[in-house]
C-alpha cells in the first residue's frame, strides 16, 4: 500500500522584511527548526506556499530529518506582495532575500525545491545554496518553439492588463508577467556554474520534460535528470506518483546532507 503519513509538528508563521520595498514583507510558513538542515519550497505560478505539493512535500520531507520554509511569493496577508505587482525578478529578488535571511538566523545547509515558475527563480537567485531540486521547471524556448502547440491547448484572451485562460476551469494573471516570460528567449545557461548539485525532476507527460534535459546539460557536477512516468504538470495523477517525486528529492538531497 502507497502512504504518505507523518507527524503533526507545529509550524510558524513568519514574516521576512523585503528591503527597499514599502515596508512589505513575504509570509513564510517554517515547520521544524533553523538548527537542521532546511528545505526552502517554491511555489509555481499561480500558486500558494499551501498548494499541494508544497503541503505535503514538506510532511514528508519532515519525515526524513529535514526542515522546511514553504515560501508565499505573494498573499492575502497585510504588506504582502500581490502577484500583479510581480515578474521573475521579483520572486528572484525575494528568494535572495529570504536565503540571506535564514543564514543569519543560524541555517547551517540550505536545499531549495522549485515547481514550475519556481525552477527558473532558483536558477536566477544569487544567495548560494547547497542543493536544488526542480520540479519540471518552466523554460523560455518553450514559448518559441511551441508557440501554436500552446495556443491550441491553452486559449486565452487580453483583458486590460490581465491575461484570462479559457480552457477547463480557467486562469488569470497579469500581462506584465505573461510577457516577461515569454520574452525570456533560451534559458539554458541559467542553469550554468551554480556551484551547488543540482537535480531535475520531469513529468513524462508534461511539455517540459525535455526542456529540463537541456538544464542539466548546461549544469556542472553533480548534477542528475529524470523523468517520473505517466506525470503530469503537476505530478498529482496518482499517489505514487507524487510519492516518487518527494522520494527522488529527499534521495538527491540525502547525498548532500550534513
Amino acid at each position: 500500500m502507497i502512504a504518505l503519513s507523518y507527524k503533526v509538528l507545529p509550524e510558524q508563521t513568519i514574516y521576512i522584511d523585503l528591503p527597499d520595498t514599502d515596508e512589505l514583507k513575504i509570509k513564510t510558513i517554517l515547520r521544524g527548526s533553523l538548527d537542521q538542515p532546511l528545505v526552502i519550497l517554491i511555489h509555481g505560478r499561480p500558486g500558494s506556499g499551501n498548494d499541494l505539493l508544497e503541503f505535503l512535500g514538506a510532511r514528508y520531507l519532515g519525515e526524513q530529518g529535514y526542515a522546511t520554509l514553504r515560501l508565499f511569493l505573494y498573499d492575502e496577508a497585510p504588506n504582502t506582495r500581490n502577484m500583479f505587482d510581480c515578474t521573475l525578478d521579483t520572486h528572484v529578488t525575494d528568494l535572495d532575500t529570504v536565503i540571506r535571511y535564514v543564514r543569519g538566523q543560524g541555517a547551517k545547509q540550505v536545499f531549495a525545491t522549485g515547481h514550475s515558475y519556481g525552477g527558473p527563480t532558483i536558477l536566477k537567485a544569487k544567495e548560494k545554496l547547497d542543493g536544488a531540486a526542480l520540479w519540471d521547471p518552466s523554460h523560455g524556448s518553450v514559448w518559441v518553439e511551441n508557440a501554436q502547440e500552446i495556443a491550441d491547448m491553452f486559449p486565452q484572451i487580453e483583458v486590460g492588463d490581465y491575461i484570462i485562460g479559457l480552457a477547463g476551469t480557467g486562469y488569470m494573471f497579469p500581462k506584465r508577467m505573461y510577457d516577461d516570460e515569454t520574452h525570456w528567449g533560451d534559458t539554458t545557461d541559467w542553469a550554468q556554474f551554480k556551484g551547488y548539485p543540482l537535480k531535475i525532476i520531469g513529468a513524462a507527460e508534461g511539455m517540459l520534460g525535455e526542456y529540463g534535459q537541456r538544464y542539466i546539460d548546461a549544469a556542472d557536477e553533480p548534477k542528475e535528470y529524470m523523468q517520473i512516468k505517466g506525470a503530469g504538470h503537476l505530478f498529482d495523477e496518482s499517489d505514487e506518483i507524487m510519492l516518487e517525486l518527494f522520494e527522488q528529492t529527499a534521495k538527491w538531497f540525502n547525498r548532500f546532507k550534513r
